[in-house]
């Protein structure tokens, strides 16, 4: 009988690729039965087999690097802030000359005066009469948090004699230094660190009733004969102050040990 005629001839002898004893079957050939159990057991069964990823064609390639072009196009068309190179180069935080007077400014000085009168100062009803209270607890921790555009400071001490007893309002407050303009419609630029400025802020004006307000006006007068003003003094020390504005606001201060104090 012709073997070309017989069926499943080619498979006589051949164990088939979808046997699950193939393995086995083949260990067995060149191990012992205990060695091929073990190793079948231990290496090969439930181990994953590992396929070589299909590689994607030169269609599908095309097609994302013309995305990835267009999605680079895009970034490019949208704006971007200006670096402090840029800043600079178009004098963006340049004042001009005829900007440079203290006259401009003392609208500003007032309205922080009133900022910070509601957060220094509560006032509350006695009696009849206004009477003002002080917020004690926390003082420091606003004023640090606080801003300071619009603020008249003094510098009372600093690492520079010539920069002792500079005075103007704050136009401008970054992370290093204050742009004060001064009363003689001057641009000063004083650097916070080595730096101790003085801040001063009055207190309110409370309407008060009958013989409250002659005590009042007599210690007005008393003031001004004395020169001793009721007014809240603070001193900010410029190495403890080196922060934005910005970052001021949202920052926690805390009391710590100053050495250099």
């Amino acid at each position: 009988m012709n073997k070309l005629n017989t069926p499943n001839s080619s498979k006589i002898g051949t164990p088939s690729t979808s046997d699950p004893a193939l393995t086995p079957s083949l260990l067995r050939r060149a191990h012992s039965p205990d060695t091929a159990t073990r190793i079948y057991t231990e290496k090969v069964r439930g181990r994953p087999l590992h396929l070589k990823p299909t590689e994607p064609n030169p269609q599908l390639l095309r097609r994302q690097a013309r995305l990835r072009a267009l999605s680079d196009r895009r970034k490019k068309q949208k704006p971007r802030p200006l670096s402090a190179g840029q800043k600079r180069a178009l004098c963006l935080y340049d004042i001009p000359k005829e900007r440079q007077k203290y006259e401009i400014y003392e609208g500003l000085h007032r309205l922080w005066i009133g900022y910070m009168h509601e957060i220094l100062f509560d006032v509350v009803d006695r009696k009849g009469g206004n009477v003002e209270k002080v917020v004690g607890q926390g003082e420091a921790a606003k004023m640090c948090a606080a801003d300071f555009h619009g603020a008249e400071v003094e510098v009372v001490r600093s690492r520079c004699v010539s920069r002792v007893g500079v005075k103007g309002i704050v136009v401008r407050d970054s992370k290093g230094v204050f742009l004060v303009v001064t009363k003689g419609d001057t641009v000063k630029t004083i650097p916070k660190e080595g730096t101790v400025f003085k801040v001063r802020v009055p207190r309110p004006k409370v309407q008060e009733m009958n013989g409250e307000a002659k005590k009042s006006e007599e210690a007005t007068q008393e003031e001004k004969e004395t020169g001793n003003t009721r007014d809240v003094v603070f001193e900010l020390h410029g190495n403890q102050f080196q922060y934005r504005a910005a970052d001021r606001a949202n920052r926690k201060f805390k009391t710590h040990f100053l050495p250099d104090l």
